[in-house]
């Protein structure tokens, strides 16, 4: 990919291949081996699914939390493990990917009613209604994030419901 990359007239300042990206202790030791070449990049494409940008911005988030984290390919419950018997869902692998507009932070899985387009009317000061305003809204993690970047107007562009007749059916990867 950082072969295409350059070709296509952009600069490539470092690459790396964590064991596992979607595990934020693994990425934070990758992290740091690279730390000088994060301070001379402007954006990070990642070829994992929509789990391990969740995890890149999350271990990004304590030092260079303005660095924007692009997906290459389209995701199809992946748990992120923050540690041993303690995980996330941050990614449902729908198909129908929206990180990209929303700063990394995916609405399905972050807001309780899997809306599209901002938090409803039963976010009260960030928290979310369902689950008796414990746990935050995940439209206000994305207006955040999307601040944090410079990229409000991604914010206000309205977005389709999802379709949920076609994420009800059973999927599977075959390598062999």
């Amino acid at each position: 990919m950082a072969e295409r990359l350059e070709q296509e007239g952009f600069e490539v300042v470092v690459t790396i291949v964590p064991e596992e990206v979607c595990d934020n202790r693994v990425m934070m030791k990758d992290f740091r081996k690279i730390e000088e070449d994060l301070q001379n990049i402007d954006a990070i494409l990642t070829l994992s699914c929509g789990l391990g940008v969740a995890s890149i911005i999350q271990v990004l988030s304590r030092k260079h939390s303005d660095i924007p984290v692009f997906i290459s390919n389209n995701t199809e419950f992946m748990g992120m493990t923050e540690r041993i018997g303690r995980f996330y869902m941050r990614c449902r692998g729908c198909g129908d990917c929206l990180l990209n507009e929303t700063g990394g932070i995916c609405p399905i899985t972050t807001c309780a009613k899997s809306l599209m387009n901002g938090p409803c009317g039963g976010m009260v000061r960030g928290k979310c209604e369902v689950g008796n305003y414990e746990n935050d809204c995940g439209w206000v993690l994305i207006f955040n994030r999307l601040k944090e970047l410079g990229r409000l107007d991604l914010f206000t562009k309205l977005r389709d419901p999802v379709d949920w007749s076609e994420s009800g059916h059973q999927r599977e990867v075959v390598w062999r």
